[in-house]
């Protein structure tokens, strides 16, 4: 079985309705809001800013107020289990590095309720396309777990 992202993800480029000859604009991403302790996978889609036929290599998420469990890269989509632990704006640095050496960088908002999450999820090990026998993960040859996508 291969395990795809959910439907948090955001695209990481322009949308083609604001593509203007001449004009330069910053689209804020956003997903969407959050409980405070509850936890899910959030994506970042970097296909449009990537250049034909590249490969995310490595992905950083950077985030004050939550909890990382995992990371992962799934073709030229990026996921992390995230855990909010504080309520209010929360923006997260999301940093790929392709093979060819580019290193793309987007910040994603989202507002985490100030309500807590009735159900507390547990945090996971691993990612879910992480090659794994026996709850023991294939590390790849950096040492980070072998991932399947």
């Amino acid at each position: 079985m291969t395990w795809t992202p959910c439907q948090r993800i955001v695209r990481a480029d322009i949308p083609p309705s604001l593509r203007l000859r001449g004009i330069s604009s910053d689209v804020m991403l956003c997903w969407p809001n959050a409980a405070l302790n509850g936890a899910a996978d959030y994506s970042v889609d970097f296909s449009g800013l990537m250049s034909c036929g590249g490969k995310i290599v490595e992905t950083v998420f950077a985030v004050d107020g939550a909890e990382i469990a995992w990371s992962s890269i799934f073709g030229g989509v990026v996921t992390a289990w995230i855990k909010w632990l504080s309520p209010g704006l929360q923006s997260v640095l999301v940093t790929v590095r392709t093979a060819a050496g580019e290193s793309l960088t987007v910040s994603v908002s989202l507002n985490v309720q100030t309500a807590a999450s009735l159900i507390v999820p547990a945090l996971p090990a691993f990612a879910p396309n992480v090659l794994a026998l026996g709850g023991v993960c294939f590390p790849d040859a950096s040492g980070a777990p072998l991932v399947t996508g």
